[in-house]
């Protein structure tokens, strides 16, 4: 009974050391409650409170410095093309005149610019980019703005006559150019998700009365771009996710049984992803893409709720009180280990991503195929083929050199046999 008892406590004992092992809590310039995190690269990232505060640093999170502070506003998320080009959207509700304001800086944050969004008594909710002239805002109590002039002047867009459209939206999300999804809802009512194919000029409601879940819906996570996850919940009911493997022609509703909501969702890798819960001090962690959850606590039981992965080895999540934690990804010791069987088809995220002009891509197969990997540009066009042939089973990695491409996004396509997968990468000279 003894030797059962302790071994049951070393088990224990290695759960909360594993769960542990990624996460740290790292030192914060604030006591300000941190509500967005943003960060481009594993060195340069920016962080903004609800007291009108945007920091950034160059060192991965070693030292900070403030960029903005204007304790009038509350910076409700932000948004980096790259080092230089960087939207915010902020709100005031305490001094005239109220409403959004959009501020902008095309030097990585040394200067931002301030502009009054005049569109009446209504507060953006969430900002996307997709160029620097190109941009969309959505919000309460119900709107869906773009901007081609780099945010100067703002539109309304088209939505459809869903009995759904017109509910609020959280979240906008680009996976492409033209290819983007928003989501939202109200507590106890409905949550709702829409998509646009055109640029964002035009979004259809892509839920119904036997599809819509009885809770919002706050966070988008594309793994390519017919799979896509969207996450949401409220306190009581609790956490919720909507899953297309389709581009959002059918979804698949589950309720997590687990108390409160995420509002936000970060993937490490294409199978191993974080949705911080804030009041719970716990993350939800999966390691197969979405399919199963479990809760791991946050160090120091930190209360966070916004979270930014720049790439597979790197992560940051921000809170509450000035709370800044910094995962680190360490490799599992294979010391006297013989490696895994591959057991399913992978591509993983590109590495360094952004990058220039190099960056390395990673896949497995399960079995011997044929297979083809190439890369195309914003507009279909390939400008790369780098595999094209036979493969034993096992785990491979290619490089991808951009040579004379210019900056921008670009797509690798992974085919063997059925399966088909697209990943998004960012060249930045």
């Amino acid at each position: 009974m003894r030797i059962r008892n302790l071994l049951c406590l070393l088990f224990i004992f290695t759960i909360s050391c594993y769960s542990q092992n990624f996460w740290e809590k790292i030192e914060s310039p604030t006591t300000d409650n941190l509500i967005s995190v943003e960060f481009i690269d594993s060195l340069t990232g920016w962080a903004a409170s609800d007291s009108g505060l945007i920091i950034k640093t160059t060192d991965g999170g070693d030292s900070w410095t403030t960029q903005y502070n204007n304790d009038s506003l509350i910076i409700v998320n932000l948004c980096f093309l790259n080092d230089q080009f960087g939207i915010a959207s902020a709100t005031s509700s305490l001094y005239e005149p109220f409403g959004t304001y959009l501020l902008k800086t095309t030097d990585g944050g040394n200067n931002w610019s301030s502009k009054y969004l005049r569109i009446g008594d209504a507060y953006v909710n969430s900002i996307s980019f997709i160029d620097s002239l190109t941009g969309f805002a959505v919000g309460y109590p119900s709107f869906f703005l773009k901007t081609t002039d780099g945010g100067d002047s703002w539109r309304a867009v088209h939505r459809d006559s869903s009995q759904y459209a017109g509910w609020p939206p959280e979240t906008v999300k680009f996976f492409s150019s033209t290819y983007g999804y928003a989501c939202g809802g109200t507590r106890d009512a409905v949550g709702v998700i829409w998509k646009t194919t055109d640029r964002g000029d035009n979004w259809i409601t892509l839920v119904d009365s036997s599809s819509a879940p009885a809770e919002p819906l706050y966070a988008i996570q594309f793994f390519d771009s017919l799979n896509v996850l969207v996450m949401g919940g409220d306190p009581e009911f609790g956490a919720s996710l909507m899953k297309t493997t389709n581009t959002g022609s059918t979804w698949e509703y589950q309720n997590l049984g687990i108390l409160w909501n995420p509002v936000d969702v970060g993937f490490r890798t294409a199978e191993e992803g974080w949705a911080p819960i804030g009041p719970r001090f716990v993350f939800l962690f999966t390691s197969d893409s979405g399919h199963t959850w479990t809760q791991l606590e946050t160090p120091d039981s930190t209360n966070i709720s916004y979270i930014s992965f720049p790439d597979s080895t790197h992560g940051f999540a921000v809170g509450d009180h000035g709370a800044i934690i910094k995962y680190t990804y360490h490799k599992p010791n294979e010391v006297n280990s013989e490696p895994a069987a591959v057991k399913s088809f992978l591509l993983s995220q590109n590495y360094p991503n952004p990058f220039n002009p190099v960056t390395t891509i990673s896949y497995q197969l399960p079995d011997g195929e044929f297979v083809s990997l190439k890369v195309y540009d914003v507009l279909g066009r390939e400008v790369a083929s780098l595999l094209d042939g036979y493969k034993p089973a096992g785990k491979y990695e290619t490089e991808f050199d951009a040579g004379n491409l210019s900056s921008g996004i670009y797509f690798y396509r992974f085919r063997s046999g059925s399966f088909s997968i697209t990943k998004k990468m960012l060249l930045l000279r």
